[in-house]
């Protein structure tokens, strides 16, 4: 079955984690988003077990909010242990409204305005995940005349092609995101935020793409990550703290869709960057 918390009761009603949808319906009137808490529960439970099994207690995987950023689904995941990324300051505010905690908040995105900035830090915002020098350039300031020293991660492009659609592949080389490694943008951008006086540079991130199911393109994204680390570490004397590997799993939408094994590909890269 594509989704296990679906099914028919026997009145041939549809059910959704044992509730009848017609009565659910109206109850509280249509259109109606369902969400199964036990179902997000476990989900992220086997994220944060494997997590912390291969990479150790201090190990943070981060909820998505582009998936469901909702009050309800920030305090679940928040009381999994899970981190968060946000993209804007909507759901920066939502997060933080619903009690979470913004040291493990992460926010993204290539556009960010001097507005979002200010109010991220007026937040409490754990990391910056930067794309471009002109980023850089607006938290040091920003950051600066708040007196703070700001935590930034840098976004890097590995060049993996994720074999998923155009407009959700941003791994390859001359994606809109981040600086790449291939063309030398990615170093120049690390040396460049080594210099910024407000800003601590922590580590980096990359993102392959969404609705991957090929599990290679996280392995080779992953080890093209870490050589890209051992080689600043030569070049700068920078030890990164954070390693940040983004990209989506991809959801079964049809029964021809492959089984993911989320602990055993967690095991994996656990593997790669312990060796």
């Amino acid at each position: 079955m594509i989704c296990e918390n679906l099914g028919i009761n026997k009145d041939g009603v549809l059910t959704f984690a044992g509730r009848d949808t017609v009565e659910l319906a109206k109850e509280y009137g249509t259109p109606l988003y369902l969400m199964d808490e036990e179902r997000i529960r476990h989900n992220c439970r086997v994220y944060v077990n494997a997590m912390k099994k291969h990479f150790g207690e201090t190990a943070l995987p981060l909820f998505a909010s582009k998936a469901a950023s909702f009050k309800a689904v920030y305090k679940i995941v928040m009381e999994e242990g899970m981190g968060v990324d946000v993209v804007s300051c909507g759901e920066m505010y939502t997060a933080k409204n619903a009690g979470f905690a913004m040291e493990n908040a992460y926010f993204h995105g290539n556009n960010k305005t001097d507005f979002d900035i200010e109010y991220a830090i007026d937040c409490g915002l754990g990391y910056f995940v930067a794309d471009s020098h002109e980023e850089l350039d607006a938290i040091d300031r920003i950051a600066g005349e708040k007196g703070v020293c700001q935590k930034v991660l840098l976004r890097i492009t590995p060049g993996i092609d994720p074999h998923t659609y155009d407009a959700v592949a941003t791994g390859k080389v001359d994606s809109k995101f981040g600086s790449a490694i291939e063309t030398g943008a990615a170093e120049e951008i690390t040396k460049y935020a080594l210099e910024k006086k407000n800003i601590s540079l922590r580590g980096f991130h990359c993102h392959v793409g969404s609705q991957v199911f090929d599990s290679d393109v996280f392995f080779k994204s992953s080890d093209i990550m870490l050589e890209f680390i051992k080689d600043m570490s030569e070049k700068f004397d920078f030890t990164a703290e954070i390693l940040n590997l983004g990209g989506g799993y991809g959801v079964k939408y049809v029964e021809s869709d492959p089984y993911i094994d989320i602990e055993a590909n967690i095991a994996q890269v656990a593997e790669m960057v312990k060796s």
